[in-house]
């Protein structure tokens, strides 16, 4: 009978999207198996390859040679060889046996990526039952065919690795994983990182890497312990298996055995699973041999030896093939002998571990430096600055906040105390940022409050560090003071990082009656010095202190008189401006502790008390005045310390008339 060739395609990949689609369009006219399409599309290395295709198998049809009608029983796809590398299959009934009674349709989804450039001659092996019809002979068949199928070369890249991420900033932890892989062939890995490490792993651990760019090289070998059947020799037949039927009947007449015909030997081999894989053409002959070169990558393999009773020229016989035995080939190498019992000989084996594809891929990882720069602080100009390349952005902070606005150069201006630091976005696309830098930025415009509420002296900056002074020395701390005693008072503010203001000084009085404002004995209207400031009312903008100036103040020497009616609205001074007496000359002035008054002629004869007070107000010495016609009186043992003193005349009948600044050097 003639072979049914049944063309069965199917290759896939790692990657299968899923099972085919049939194509009912795929039928001919007389009804024969038949397969759609009948070539392969082009594959590209590198790029996903899908392909369906569809297989009809009509339950029956006439044979073109016989004319006869057969029954297609069964198939099975017990074998294929030949795909490209990175290709594979998946069929619509996943055992790869069809029965065509219950449908005439199959298929294979053929899908993947081609891994490697090349002309492939793609090998499907079919074991074919089917049944002569109204004679009832059932006959199984191997059917080999041939493929072709082309797969280019593609853009170049790598075919055999996926690792991610590709580059990073700083450290990079890189995952790896080889996509070669086979259900058919052994694969070995090599990898080397490029960092000191190996692995021969398909999916290696993780990998650590710094800043640098980083070789990663992976060898992927596709082997086969490659099985082969060089030869197949019988040396022997027993007529006993094959001798006793219509095409060769033996029978032994005095001793002698007479045979009517002669065997018509051939074999089957089949694999570890079971198929039909390999089959000879029968030979006429009690001793038949065939040279096969047949290879075996499903072990392990089993040989059947067979005399078929088909007549020369027919596919018809009128008995039984004859069962010669089966036995299972010895894969090791060389030369191998055999008895089943009706048959005996040898066969030779080679085998040898194949590589069947080398490839060596290379990517790089690259990992980029993030740099962490110091500040660079101008404190003339109050600068910040920081010196990179390749910058995108920066970003300023302050005190651990983004600064809203003109914060997004290389430089900033400081305008307050703080901590700094600015982040930045390389071309890289790293983020980074700089070490902190503390500034201590003092306002230079800043000046404290300092008030006076009855007798507590206090501030309004009670955010700062606050210590008190009074008359030059310190006096205590916190937000205010209580002033038990007449003085100068000011305040120093300190701020956390350093900086530090003083306040205006002020003069506090404790409450005095309203004729001796500065408490100091001397009642306003014969006080050179009504609120006791050091400063003479002639020269004082505020003679009583109160805050407000001479100029808008209705009661300049405070004693509760308003200006208008007052007769001596600016103390004794007054009385001095429009004394008829004439000036009083002080010399030298400054002085080193001796000095000289001059009296006006009008005064040669003067009587009264002479005083000198200091700075404060306090008295430090007087004494009684008295001239005998003398211009010039001499001051040179009163051991003043340096400073300011004033000079200070009375007259018999206590009228306060002469008032002078001296001061002191030693």
């Amino acid at each position: 009978m003639k072979k049914i060739i049944l063309f069965l395609s199917i290759i896939s990949s790692v990657n299968l999207y899923s099972q085919c689609v049939v194509d009912t369009d795929c039928t001919i006219e007389p009804a024969f198996p038949t397969l759609c399409p009948t070539n392969f599309p082009d594959g590209t290395v590198g790029e996903f390859y899908s392909e369906d295709m569809t297989f009809y198998m009509p339950s029956q049809f006439a044979d073109e040679e016989t004319g006869f009608e057969v029954v297609l029983d069964e198939i099975i796809v017990t074998n294929i060889v030949g795909l490209p590398l990175g290709l594979s299959y998946i069929l619509s009934n996943e055992t790869g046996i069809y029965n065509p009674a219950e449908s005439e349709f199959g298929c294979a989804n053929i899908s993947g990526t081609p891994l490697v450039a090349g002309d492939y001659i793609i090998t499907i092996s079919v074991q074919a039952n089917v049944t002569v019809v109204g004679v009832g002979i059932s006959v199984d068949q191997l059917v080999n065919f041939d493929i072709f199928m082309t797969v280019n070369e593609g853009q170049g890249g790598n075919a055999s690795f996926v690792y991610s991420p590709s580059s990073g900033c700083g450290s990079v932890e890189a995952s790896f994983e080889a996509l070669i892989s086979s259900d058919q062939y052994d694969v070995s890995y090599t990898w080397d990182f490029g960092n000191g490490f190996e692995s021969n792993q398909q999916n290696p651990p993780n990998q650590t890497y710094g800043p640098g760019n980083y070789t990663v090289t992976l060898n992927t070998d596709v082997t086969s312990f490659n099985y082969n059947l060089n030869n197949f020799s019988i040396s022997s037949s027993s007529s006993d298996c094959w001798g006793n039927d219509i095409e060769e009947f033996c029978e032994t007449i005095f001793g002698i055995e007479f045979c009517t015909g002669t065997p018509d030997i051939l074999i089957k081999i089949y694999d570890g699973d079971g198929f039909l894989v390999y089959e000879t053409d029968y030979i006429t002959s009690e001793t038949p041999s065939w040279d096969i070169n047949f290879n075996m990558n499903n072990p392990p393999y089993s040989v059947a030896i067979w005399d078929t009773e088909e007549w020369d020229g027919t596919d018809f016989s009128f008995s039984g093939n004859d069962d010669l035995g089966t036995f299972t080939l010895d894969l090791s190498d060389g030369m191998h002998t055999f008895n089943t019992g009706c048959a005996a000989g040898n066969y030779s084996i080679s085998s040898e571990l194949l590589i069947v594809q080398s490839f060596e891929d290379t990517e790089i990882v690259s990992v980029f430096d993030v740099p962490t720069p110091e500040v660079s602080y101008d404190e003339d100009l109050s600068i910040l600055s920081v010196d990179l390349e390749n910058i995108l952005s920066y970003q300023w902070y302050f005190n651990n906040e983004p600064i809203d606005d003109g914060a997004d150069q290389s430089t900033y201006i400081a305008e307050e105390s703080g901590t700094y630091f600015v982040q930045f976005i390389t071309s890289d696309g790293c983020e980074g940022s700089s070490l902190p830098i503390d500034i201590v930025k003092c306002d230079d415009n800043f000046s404290p409050s300092i008030f006076v509420s009855d007798n507590i002296i206090l501030t309004t900056d009670t955010e700062y560090n606050i210590d008190w002074y009074y008359n030059g020395l310190f006096f205590g701390t916190g937000s205010s003071v209580i002033g038990d005693n007449n003085g100068y008072f000011w305040l120093e503010a300190t701020d956390d990082f350093g900086c530090s203001w003083l306040s205006d000084t002020i003069f506090f009085q404790l409450p005095n009656p309203p004729n001796d404002i500065d408490g100091d004995g001397i009642l306003n209207d014969v006080d050179s010095d009504v609120d006791g400031d050091g400063i003479i009312n002639a020269e004082d903008d505020d003679i009583d202190g109160d805050g407000i100036i001479n100029e808008y103040d209705d009661d300049m020497d405070g004693d509760g008189i308003d200006n208008d009616s007052d007769d001596s609205e600016t103390g004794y001074l007054f009385i001095q401006s429009i004394s008829p007496f004439g000036p009083l000359q002080l010399f030298p002035n400054p002085s080193n502790g001796e000095f000289s008054i001059k009296f006006p002629d009008s005064q040669s004869n003067f009587k009264g008390l002479f005083v000198i007070s200091n700075y404060q107000g306090e008295i430090v010495h007087q004494d009684q005045l008295k001239l005998n016609n003398n211009e010039t009186y001499l001051f040179n043992d009163l051991n003043l310390a340096s400073g300011v003193y004033f000079i200070r005349l009375i007259n018999e009948v206590g009228e306060f008339i002469y008032d002078k600044r001296l001061e002191i050097i030693k």
